[in-house]
């Protein structure tokens, strides 16, 4: 996550985490096959040019592993804790569409002019370019249906969304919806889904244990929605049905104490059946 303190989703706000870009760094340099990037950046912590270049510098540095997940920004208590100004939803949003169109310029473009709303930059240039061709992939995170989706329709490859059933059949239809708008194949964008894994002897024990790590404020339902519950059966046939519905990639994290056997269990008993 692109945070700077901890959100209640995860634990307590003074609960340590670190600055994803500098760690991403350090990831980089000691893999050599995953994917780096975060979900999601917030837009409003760095200008967008500032975005590309660290973009650019980390593809480079990975050998063309990374990939931009990029959001607009939500979380208001951080932004005043860091000195951030936090406008509204509006304005959050059309400064995360000039944003994409500049990150996309910078790593295309040897030097251009941008003057907008809310950026402005003479004569910027990007070097070195992204070892990525045409470039990395970009994710716009969030699951607004009006403007968020249209924003991916508009400039980026993949989406990532968070409910399930009617809810996330909805989000899905109005991606399918805006592709069509602008004149864009629905298949061309990928379709991720967030999930939080939540091992139990049965699918309600699962749900139960996870609302540990509800937070306050969040209905139950609205929380359960992120969940992926149960033994590997169980997390098998939602992943189905996910797929069923347009998912095409399955973004997971797991939450409370680390325990490697939940992340082998994953991997060897649901991983490896798709």
């Amino acid at each position: 996550m692109d945070h700077l303190v901890q959100i209640s989703r995860v634990g307590k706000i003074t609960d340590p985490i670190l600055e994803p870009y500098t760690a991403l760094s350090g990831i980089a340099s000691l893999t050599s096959k995953i994917k780096i990037g975060t979900l999601c950046t917030c837009n409003f912590f760095r200008n967008p040019a500032l975005i590309a270049k660290m973009g650019a510098t980390l593809d480079q540095i990975s050998d063309g592993r990374f990939w931009l997940g990029i959001g607009a920004g939500w979380f208001r208590e951080e932004a005043k804790m860091y000195g951030y100004e936090f406008p509204n939803a509006a304005t959050r949003l059309g400064m995360l569409e000039e944003s994409l169109k500049i990150i996309k310029r910078a790593w295309r473009n040897r030097k251009f002019t941008f003057h907008g709303k809310y950026y402005d930059f003479e004569d910027l240039v990007c070097e070195p370019k992204p070892i990525q061709r045409p470039r990395p992939l970009i994710l716009v995170g969030g699951d607004g249906v009006k403007i968020t989706l249209k924003l991916v329709a508009k400039y980026a490859d993949a989406c990532n969304l968070t409910q399930r059933g009617d809810e996330l059949q909805r989000e899905l239809d109005a991606l399918k919806e805006h592709c069509k708008q602008v004149g864009r194949p629905y298949g061309s964008v990928m379709k991720t889904k967030l999930a939080t894994v939540s091992f139990g002897g049965d699918v309600d024990a699962a749900l139960k244990k996870s609302l540990a790590y509800k937070p306050r404020g969040m209905s139950q339902n609205e929380f359960w929605s992120s969940v992926l519950p149960g033994r590997p059966k169980d997390m098998i046939k939602e992943i189905e049905q996910f797929r069923e519905q347009g998912i095409d990639y399955l973004i997971i994290n797991f939450r409370g104490r680390y325990l490697a056997k939940d992340k082998l269990d994953f991997s060897q008993n649901v991983m490896s059946s798709f």
